[in-house]
């Protein structure tokens, strides 16, 4: 991932912490990225509930209300990580290296666009238009995007065959 960034995204604020983590085998579902906030994961302490909820319900149901402003995040739920998750097929080595760096690129777009991290959202939906690679294109990682279609035309032939199981 330190690679990646280096070379295509040395442009990009990291504005919170990025880990990276292999995550259950899937089949069709390669990454994922996750922002983690303070407070939600076991561990960190806890948050109320209430602080979750639309301000009407809050209203309605006679609590008080816990936001700031309509939208914002309080202090004590700002992002602290975003996690990229990849499958842990991509661990066996018949997987091809650039499969595996345009998964996680991919994922460093969305970071970068501002989904799942503290930057500022650039579009409303994370893929509308082909957003990402015509990114990963921009960035000079044309050749990610080839070996990615390469490998995954042959992937889904092979489950089609029945030859791939998860």
């Amino acid at each position: 991932m330190d690679y990646l960034l280096r070379r295509y995204f040395s442009d990009v604020k990291l504005t919170n912490q990025i880990e990276i983590k292999f995550g259950r085998e899937a089949k069709y579902r390669f990454g994922s990225i996750r922002l983690v906030k303070k407070g939600i994961t076991s561990g960190q302490g806890t948050t109320s509930i209430t602080s979750y909820l639309p301000r009407l319900l809050l209203k309605a149901r006679g609590t008080r209300d816990t936001f700031e402003a309509r939208g914002t995040l309080k202090t004590s739920q700002t992002p602290q990580k975003s996690i990229i998750t990849i499958t842990s097929m991509f661990a066996k080595e018949s997987v091809p290296a650039e499969v595996v760096h345009y998964t996680i690129a991919h994922e460093l777009c969305h970071y970068a666009h501002g989904f799942s991290s503290a930057n500022r959202r650039l579009f409303k939906y994370p893929h509308h238009g082909g957003i990402v690679n015509k990114e990963l294109t921009g960035r000079g990682a044309h050749h990610l995007i080839s070996a990615f279609k390469k490998w995954l035309k042959i992937y889904r032939g092979q489950i089609l065959s029945g030859r791939v199981s998860v």
